[in-house]
Formats: structure tokens, sequence, C-alpha cells
């Protein structure tokens, strides 16, 4: 291969790897297939000291292969979805900071990013542009910022602004507007079956003012919609919506960027080659290939390939390159180097400020939604007793969340506050089986607490808890994720919208449940049944 074009190609691909290291798979994407830029998953983050380095690694690889610095991604939306993990978790997500108010979003917002850019990172995947308007939505949720155009397009232009202040690359996602689907693009293609006209009015909005306001970046969506291409090709590898929606109509300058090729909502319909050929022809930017390295390889050779033959001319990816030397010019500026050039200089991590996090932890509280109370909670909170009963109904199995807290850490952080209380964890598939109905039953109970997560994924949840709901046992429900499901608890004494099962949100929980603090959210959904 010549190393000229190779590293040409290498400029437009993002590629992942496994590990916390600069490890074979990462070599492999540097140096064999000359990949000029990087993403970034919870695998590759152990510590902020750690991550700093793994950075200043990639940096240095891609100076020494490719001659320029890397892009360096992350998809760090807070709350559900944070690759800064564990003890590094301390990010209240979209729907929770909408709650909390527009201030919230732009300091959430601009204290994550200037973390972000201690330790290496220069753009982030961030912030979802999306109006939740389907209530089942499996995949965007509580990631959105609200279900009202106007806001979320508030709220999404507050935290990318807050971002750029912060000195690193915002990405709008997930363009056209993924908000109202019932299906997840990881699993298969989502179906958005709306005119032109509707998407206009809904789903475009957020991204048409996002343009206006000369947003960066915007990430493309893996997504069927007839009446932008009746073709059937999915919105990322279209020309139609790319070029002719985003570029000429909505008159687009920026950086267009895929979401992950290897999602199924692609690759159960294309191979990796094809799809990096149609959406290079489609007009991107910037082709992710997220995970295996023999689809990198696949991608990275078939439009090196087509650029040898002269299906694809160096004018085509001369033009992504510009666009991406623009923004890499102001954002990724070469960084002090040692005497031997191979030292790169980041201020890295040693431990975040303390009124970084103190602003953290108030957002988080000022999220928290007291929906209603008849008299399940005092003005001092919930008091301890061992007639009460803790029961956490597992959520379903899902592909996004990695981030979210398992059952045994909720019921720890609990059990901390109310050690005379009675626990039990209650997975969806045991409900059925009498092991949920023996939970509850297997003692008196003067009140029950119910912490859950996204059941309307699990009928049998949803019929255990309403019949629970029904009984004469005074009960209240902690609704750790979606709010919508609480229009299903409206038997339940008292209703609280928690919008993520993290543990700042777990913790918030049960500060409020002591009574440290009164519950002041403003729910940014409509709640059908509430």
């Amino acid at each position: 291969m010549k190393k000229d074009l190779l590293k040409k190609v290498g400029k437009m691909f993002v590629c992942g790897f496994e590990g916390i290291e600069f490890s074979d798979h990462a070599r492999f994407c540097s140096t064999d297939l000359l990949a000029g830029n990087w993403i970034l998953f919870s695998r590759n983050v152990e510590s902020g000291t750690q991550l700093t380095e793994l950075n200043k690694e990639l940096r240095l690889r891609t100076l020494e292969n490719n001659g320029f610095e890397p892009f360096i991604t992350i998809d760090q939306e807070g709350g559900i979805v944070s690759r800064l993990h564990g003890n590094m978790n301390y990010y209240p997500g979209a729907m929770a900071c909408a709650a909390a108010g527009l201030d919230s979003i732009e300091q959430t917002a601009r204290i994550m990013a200037s973390h972000l850019k201690q330790m290496g990172i220069n753009m982030n995947l961030a912030p979802v542009a999306d109006i939740n308007s389907n209530p089942k939505n499996p995949i965007v949720g509580p990631r959105s910022y609200g279900d009202n155009p106007l806001q979320v397009t508030e709220a999404a232009l507050t935290a990318a602004k807050a971002i750029i202040d912060a000195g690193i690359i915002p990405v709008l996602k997930h363009f056209p507007g993924h908000g109202d689907t019932s299906t997840d693009s990881h699993l298969e293609l989502p179906l958005l079956p709306y005119s032109f006209d509707q998407l206009e009015q809904r789903e475009l909005i957020p991204f048409i003012r996002g343009i206006e306001e000369d947003m960066p970046a915007i990430m493309v969506a893996h997504m069927n919609i007839p009446a932008l291409d009746d073709s059937g090709l999915p919105s990322s590898l279209s020309k139609k919506i790319i070029t002719g929606l985003l570029r000429e109509s909505l008159g687009f300058e920026g950086l267009v960027l895929t979401d992950c090729l290897e999602m199924n909502g692609i690759r159960s319909h294309y191979k990796t080659a094809d799809a990096v050929r149609k959406s290079l022809d489609a007009g991107a930017d910037m082709l992710f290939i997220s995970h295996t390295p023999e689809e990198q390889e696949e991608g990275i050779k078939a439009i090196y390939d087509d650029l040898v033959s002269g299906k694809i001319t160096e004018s085509r990816i001369n033009r992504s390159i510009s666009r991406m030397e623009t923004y890499r010019k102001k954002y990724c500026a070469a960084a002090p180097q040692s005497d031997d050039g191979k030292n790169i200089q980041v201020s890295g991590f040693t431990s975040w400020p303390a009124e970084d996090l103190s602003v953290l932890r108030e957002t988080s509280r000022k999220s928290l939604t007291l929906v209603k109370n008849d008299a399940f909670f005092s003005e001092t909170g919930l008091q301890d007793d061992p007639r009460l009963l803790i029961l956490h109904l597992r959520r379903p199995e899902q592909f996004i969340g990695e981030n979210t807290v398992s059952g045994g850490e909720a019921v720890g952080i609990l059990k901390q506050a109310f050690p005379k209380a009675g626990y039990r964890k209650i997975k969806p598939e045991e409900i059925g089986k009498e092991l949920a109905e023996e939970a509850v039953k297997a003692e008196k109970w003067d009140r029950i607490l119910v912490l859950c997560s996204d059941l309307f994924l699990h009928k049998e949840a949803m019929i255990f808890l309403k019949r629970l709901l029904k009984s004469d046992t005074k009960t209240a429900v902690a609704v750790m994720r979606t709010p919508y499901e609480a229009g299903e608890f409206t038997d339940a004494d008292a209703l609280i919208l928690c919008y993520e099962d993290t543990m700042p949100a777990y913790i918030s929980l049960t500060e409020f449940l002591t009574g440290d603090f009164k519950a002041e959210g403003v729910c940014p959904v409509k709640i059908p049944g509430l």
C-alpha cells in the first residue's frame, strides 16, 4: 500500500480498541491501518491518571505514524451513558439535568468537558439533541433533555456551547432525530415513519438551530426514514439525507460523523466495506468502526482500494480532510513536548476540584422530582423501621446503561441509611414463580419502598407491582430511570422520579429519604396517566 494514500484514508476513520493500555489492537490500527482518530469506551478507562497516560500514547503514536494530532472521542453524556465509570462517575445525565434546570445543564456540561480535556480528550460525542416523544423509546429515554422541541433545543445548545467554552468539540446527535423510535439501532434498524413536514416541526428543530449557531459537528443515526429517502438506505448511508438535506438544504458546513458502523442496524444489512463506501458517498467525514480489528481493516482497505482504482476521487477525500483540519487546528493544537519529542505534556489528572464535585452533587439532588406524596414521607423523610421493606425490582437487561448500579450496590447504599429495614431484590424473570409474592408476604410490612427501572419492558413485573399497589400496605415507588412508567403507578402513595439508576442518583435518593433536602425537580416530559 502507498503510505501517503493510506494515511489520507486513515484520517477519515475513528477506531476503538480493547484495553486500558496501548494494546496490540491499538497498535494494529495505528501502525498497520494508519487510523487517524480514536474512540474510547469504559473498557479503556481505569482511572483518571491511567486515561491521561493512554491518551498521551494515542497522540504520540498518531503523530509518529500519521504526522498529525488525532481526534480522541468519547461518549460521555453523563447519567446512564458515562464512559468515566466507577469512582469517576459524578455526572448526571441529560434528563436529570433538565429536571434540575438550565443552569445545571450548563454547569454539568462545562465541568464534564473540562475534565475530559484535562485527560487529553478533544471531542465529546454529546449532547443528545433527540426529542424523546415516544415513551417506549428503548434507546434514548433519559439520555434526552425532554419531549418539548424548543426546550430540548435550548438545553442541547446550552450544553454544546458549554462544551465549546471548555475547549473541546461537542457533537449534536442523532440526526435527524432518534427520539420517536421504538427500536434500538444497536440491535436493528429503526423506522421513522413521519412526513418531512412532521420531522421539520419536531425532530429537526434542534439540529436546524444548531446549524444556525455554527455547531462544529453532527452525528448521523442509523434509521430508515422513507420521507427523506424512500430507497430504504439507513440515514447514515444516505446521500439524500447527508448531502441533500443536511448539507444542501440546511446548510451545515461542519463535521458529519457516523454512528458506529458495527451496530446491528447496519451490520445486519451491509458488510463493513459496503457500509463505509455508501457512507463516504453520502457525504460523511468521520467513519466510526469502534470494536473489531477485522472490520476496521475491511473498512479502511475498501476506501483505500477505491481511491487507488479511481472509484473514489482524491478530491472527495480532501473535502472531508479540509473540514477536519479546520477543527483539528482549533481543538487539537500540538501540546508542548520534551526535547526528544516523545513526551507529550498535558495537564493530566490529579483530582477534580471540590467545587466541581459540589456542583455535580447539587445537580443530582435538584433533579429529584416528587410527583406524589400521600403521607408516605414526613418532613424529616422516611423513618428507619423493621417494618419497612425496601424492594428492588431489577430492571431487564438492556444494551445501553453500562454505568448503571447493580442491585447489590443500590441496596448497599440504602442499608447504610436504613439498617433496620428489610430488603429484597427480585429479578424480572422471578416474577410469576411466586418468589416475588413470597418476598412481599414473608413478613408483615407497614410500608414498602419499591425501586424500579424500565419495568414496561417486562409485562409480568408490571402486573406484580400494580397488584402490590392495590394492597393495604402503604407503598411508594422510586422510578430510577425513564419516568414514563410512573403513569402506570398512580395507586402508589408516593412517587419519586430519579431519571437514572446510577450511583449519584441512588446517593441523592438516599439523602432525600433521610430528609437531607426537599425534592424540587421538574419533570421535563409529559407522563401519560399523571
